[in-house]
């Protein structure tokens, strides 16, 4: 399940790039998966029960425990967000993990795209590098979006 990236150039800055998760499922959506899932499970469960085997009741319900805290933590994600903003000499990169927004502000004369691309089968990886620090970008994108984010950074970065 990987995102896609946005770019967008208005006013004042020179460029903005936004990377998030693909979350295909609505709201409505995910209930009704969970709503079946869970009638598909306890029919079953419901029909041993009354058969005697009444201890496959408190597997069936750890079961749907376990689908549900599943859902739970994939809906505590579906606003995270990677966003790159740069304007004049500043770059701005800004990270939302769940409630957690970690900001860094980087030297755009300073700022450096790494991109490692290996062997087949593995994934490509795409850092900023400024100053020995080296932060990792693109967690929402497959390779493609990865190394296309890569080439979009290189292109708008650099003194002019």
């Amino acid at each position: 399940m990987y995102g896609g990236i946005h770019i967008t150039q208005a006013g004042a800055v020179d460029c903005c790039i936004t990377a998030r998760p693909n979350c295909s499922l609505s709201r409505s959506g995910k209930i009704l998966v969970l709503a079946s899932f869970f009638l598909i499970l306890s029919i079953p469960a419901v029909v041993f029960t009354a058969m005697g085997a009444w201890p496959i009741l408190p597997f069936a319900g750890f079961e749907m425990l376990v689908v549900l805290l599943a859902f739970y933590q994939l809906s505590c994600h579906e606003n995270d967000y990677e966003r790159i903003t740069i304007e004049g000499d500043s770059l701005v990169l800004e990270r939302r993990d769940n409630v957690r927004v970690i900001r860094s502000e980087y030297h755009r004369c300073w700022a450096q795209v790494v991109l490692q691309c290996h062997s087949v089968g593995q994934q490509c990886r795409v850092a900023l590098r400024s100053h020995g620090t080296e932060q990792e970008l693109g967690r929402h994108l497959n390779d493609e979006l990865r190394t296309e984010l890569a080439h979009q950074l290189e292109r708008r970065l650099g003194c002019q």
